[in-house]
């Protein structure tokens, strides 16, 4: 707390706009640093994976206190599922690679926000392409029942 403390007065005195949180799997830990926050986190970024669970605990918090959710090593910790012949194959009707229909199904939560951590130019114009047609107001998941198939195929205990 001390270190989040000295943060706040960042934000006090005007030089940082908003604070986060990183690496942070513990929900006892993440809720109990959000109660005694002054300036409450405006993020939280992990790892989005199966050992985590997916951070289910962590995400369904951020949801209800409208705190985004950063997830990062997204494609690489989850290749088996985006490798499913049902996931390629949803993917390629919305004419995405599964990749980008991940990422496409983690901004469709409304919550979260992935990073990308390619450095290829190829796959960083994919990425943005897909960001920019969900910003143009494309949906890419029609219901919820939807968003439900994928988190399934993923293995996502709840969205």
């Amino acid at each position: 707390m001390k270190a989040w403390r000295t943060m706040e007065s960042f934000v006090d005195a005007g030089k940082v706009r908003g604070l986060g949180i990183s690496n942070c799997y513990d929900f006892d830990t993440f809720k109990t640093l959000y109660e005694m926050a002054i300036h409450k986190p405006k993020v939280l970024q992990n790892r989005l994976y199966a050992e985590s669970n997916f951070d289910t605990e962590l995400r369904k918090f951020c949801k209800e206190s409208g705190i985004w959710y950063q997830s990062f090593w997204t494609l690489t910790a989850n290749r088996a599922a985006l490798a499913l012949p049902e996931v390629e194959e949803l993917a390629k009707a919305k004419e995405l690679t599964p990749q980008t229909y991940m990422f496409a199904f983690l901004m469709s939560l409304g919550y979260v926000t992935p990073l990308s951590g390619t450095t290829r130019k190829a796959h960083m114009l994919q990425d943005v392409a897909v960001m920019e047609r969900i910003q143009g107001g494309e949906v890419f998941f029609e219901s919820e029942e939807e968003l439900r198939k994928m988190a399934q195929l993923l293995g996502f205990p709840d969205l």
